[in-house]
């Protein structure tokens, strides 16, 4: 069981490294974490992700702890782009 999570946990980051190549690395399990449970279908889903309102009061705090000022105000804004491809801006309160 602990080697079917590491893998999923791997391909999950896998994943969302490739759709979103400008989150710095610090933050990837953060978005996982929160993609994870949020209900929609698929962990690549933007356009569901970026319709739950709780989206970012679920990923910021682990983002915070996570990563750099400077980390934290560029995955703010790749969210923002992200959610705005996706048909669904959205906006997130400054670092």
């Amino acid at each position: 069981m602990q080697l079917f999570n590491a893998l999923f946990v791997l391909l999950a980051s896998t994943l969302a490294t490739a759709q979103l190549p400008n989150i710095p690395s610090c933050s990837i399990n953060c978005f996982i974490s929160a993609f994870e449970r949020d209900g929609c279908s698929q962990l690549t889903d933007f356009a569901c992700h970026c319709q739950k309102p709780d989206l970012p009061t679920t990923i910021s705090p682990c983002v915070q702890r996570s990563c750099n000022v400077a980390d934290q105000s560029a995955v703010s804004s790749e969210v923002v782009r992200q959610c705005s491809i996706a048909g669904h801006p959205i906006s997130i309160p400054p670092v």
